[in-house]
């Protein structure tokens, strides 16, 4: 952004950073000239008390301009976590610390990154003969990716409290700002596990498969009993249950389109942060699970590429790897995909592509990468629905205008249904739903379809 006249004027000051200003006591005062000398002005010595008034004023005022200059020297810190996580409370703290005790008031502002939701803006400290203080404010990012902080501005009071000091302090830092990361933690807790349960999925039988042990954890109500390590119980005093990697060898690959169509804004969020939050809690419980998992982003081009791994560590990697994923303002290009991913993944892997369906222009370039990848891996698309079409779609008729709108709507679902159909064909896995719902139903979709792998269906 280009910088206005008195921003350019400012940079060039060699005080732009430091400046003393009087304070509202000392034009208060100086107001109150006024009406003594007006009085004065009745006996004719208005002149005379004007001399004095003012002269006793300016004296007062150069004796505490000249306290400022024993002021103490200040270091400003500021302290938070390198990482946050987007809509979630985070907390910012700011350390100053004086050379001498210090006896003051004081008031505190932030340059935190453009965008951020703050609690306050101004941060008031009272000091009294003390050396360090400490002040914090809570933040809430929205969006992510990575964002800096800039300057800290201290405002301080004079010892009588007729001028004020302003003070700016380069103390940068940058922050990570990761997605919202509920549907990991859930996969971590057993909650998609227990909600499964509760709505009738033959969970036990999907997230046991498997015979290689890999780690115990506390019993969960739809565990199978025949899962609990009754040895551990009776060391620990609570049931705890065995988990076990399924076979060896299966690879998941998770392929997130970032084109043009994913920039669409739902309730403040993009179709790609609802996609990738789903992703990451997909690859959570795949990895969970003991599969081997891959992460690829691409819009024209490949733009992230994190090759197989299994473990937790590989969930970090994928993360970093996503974290700060824009948007691109092209058309995506499946088939620039095909070479990363036959390179790196063996027949039958299960290949899952985040998407958008809601153009069904680009139909014929999926439908293409569909067919070839379906001849040697399991495929499963998932897309989301546009809240706004559905809204359209319920919408009581009361006028022509709303005709017409529910009729191209209409004709929009039906050619997205028939895309559909298309995939269904050739037995890819499809799951559209709306975008509160993608993390849940990608999720047991996921789980249902390892479950019939392993039931050879």
């Amino acid at each position: 952004m280009q910088m206005t006249f008195w921003k350019k004027l400012s940079k060039r000051l060699p005080f732009h950073d430091k400046a003393v200003l009087p304070s509202e006591r000392l034009l208060l005062w100086m107001l109150l000239g006024i009406p003594i000398t007006w009085v004065g002005s009745f006996w004719g010595i208005g002149w005379l008390l004007f001399s004095l008034y003012h002269g006793l004023l300016f004296s007062f005022t150069l004796i505490d301009l000249l306290w400022m200059r024993k002021m103490p020297t200040l270091t400003v810190t500021r302290r938070a976590k390198d990482l946050f996580e987007i809509g979630e409370e985070n907390t910012v703290m700011i350390r100053i610390q004086a050379s001498a005790p210090l006896k003051t008031r004081m008031w505190v502002q932030d340059d935190y990154p453009h965008g951020f939701k703050i609690n306050r803006r101004t941060l008031f400290l009272r000091w009294d003969d003390e050396q360090q203080k400490e002040c914090s404010y809570q933040t809430w990012p929205h969006r992510r990716g990575r964002h800096p902080f800039h300057k800290i501005h201290l405002r301080l009071e004079s010892k009588r409290r007729l001028w004020r000091i302003q003070q700016s302090f380069q103390v940068p830092l940058e922050v990570k700002v990761y997605p919202r990361l509920e549907a990991v933690r859930r996969v971590r807790k057993g909650f998609y596990q227990r909600q499964l349960a509760l709505e009738g999925s033959s969970i036990r039988r999907i997230v046991r498969v498997g015979h290689e042990f890999s780690h115990i954890r506390e019993y969960l109500p739809d565990d199978d009993p025949r899962q609990i390590n009754w040895m551990v119980t009776a060391r620990r005093g609570k049931l705890v249950s065995n988990l076990y990697h399924p076979e060896a060898g299966q690879q998941v690959a998770i392929l997130l389109d970032c084109g043009r169509l994913m920039g669409i804004q739902n309730d403040g969020k993009t179709r790609l942060d609802y996609a990738l939050e789903a992703a990451l809690g997909y690859a959570a419980i795949a990895l969970q699970r003991g599969e081997q998992v891959s992460f690829l982003a691409f819009s024209d081009q490949v733009q992230r590429f994190v090759p197989l791994g299994k473990g937790m560590e590989q969930l970090q990697r994928i993360i970093e790897a996503s974290y700060d994923l824009e948007p691109s303002y092209v058309e995506t290009d499946y088939l620039k995909t095909w070479n990363l991913l036959s390179s790196h993944h063996k027949s039958q892997a299960l290949v899952t592509l985040f998407t958008d369906a809601a153009n069904i222009s680009f139909a014929q370039n999926i439908q293409t990468w569909i067919a070839m990848a379906n001849r040697t891996y399991r495929v499963m698309t998932v897309t989301m629905q546009d809240p706004k079409l559905l809204e359209v779609k319920k919408k009581a008729i009361e006028r022509e205008e709303d005709v017409y709108q529910q009729m191209v709507v209409d004709q929009l679902l039906q050619e997205r249904e028939e895309v559909f159909q298309k995939w269904k064909k050739l037995k890819v896995n499809v799951l559209d739903v709306e975008p509160e719902q993608l993390a849940f139903s990608v999720i047991d979709s996921y789980l249902k379809i390892r479950s019939r792998a392993a039931a050879g269906q």
